[in-house]
């Protein structure tokens, strides 16, 4: 599953994340400056990948261009179905994305085999996700959907925070006059998580998704 980076891996140049303990006094941010105090790096893991997508660039982008299978071998943690992979306490992070891309969260042991029921990000109990739908953005959860109505901007920020049970999608945009970046927020999800959360994507047909540093 994509995972948090460590240091000493070859072509790694984001220093190795030491979780801090965790505070909840801490108000929950707003602005992509606050997110950014939360920043997480990662790698896309192809022990959960499903085997139509294709993952390159060190384990920082993974595209799927058509039916083409990658010859990972099976596992048990593979998604069978849905073409998605997995990236707790708190994190942000954000991707660059083209074409149809769901970007968001699930639990450890969420479905990811199709005989045990809906495992697409966003379609059971266990996962969130958020995307752009053409005309507008979508938010999933438990196979219901929204739309919201805000700009197209070609960059997601997702905020997880475990213990308070926040997933919190973000459109990240370039600040006026070519200034710092700011963020929209999409939709927040309050919830109970009562296990493990991981990073997740999901990814269409003639479309990619990169994961970006935090110095982009």
């Amino acid at each position: 599953m994509p995972a948090p980076k460590k240091g000493g891996r070859k072509g790694n140049n984001e220093p190795e994340v030491k979780t801090p303990p965790y505070d909840p006094s801490l108000p929950e941010p707003t602005t992509r400056a606050e997110l950014m105090k939360h920043w997480l790096p990662l790698t896309l893991d192809d022990k959960t990948a499903q085997k139509l997508l294709w993952i390159s660039e060190n384990g920082t982008k993974v595209a799927r261009t058509s039916e083409a299978v990658c010859p990972y071998p099976n596992r048990p943690d593979r998604y069978d179905h849905s073409p998605q992979g997995l990236l707790g306490y708190r994190g942000y992070w954000e991707v660059d994305y083209e074409g149809w891309v769901v970007i968001g969260v699930v639990l450890e042991h969420a479905h990811r085999k199709a005989q045990d029921g809906p495992c697409g990000l966003g379609e059971n109990a266990g996962s969130w996700g958020a995307g752009w739908a053409g005309s507008t953005y979508h938010v999933w959860h438990n196979g219901e959907n929204k739309e919201v109505g805000l700009p197209l901007a070609s960059t997601i920020g997702v905020y997880a925070d475990q213990p308070a049970g926040v997933v919190s999608f973000f459109a990240v945009e370039q600040g006026e006059a070519g200034g710092e970046k700011e963020v929209r927020q999409i939709h927040k999800y309050k919830t109970c998580f009562k296990e493990k959360v991981f990073p997740a994507l999901w990814v269409g047909t003639n479309s990619s998704c990169v994961l970006r540093k935090s110095d982009q």
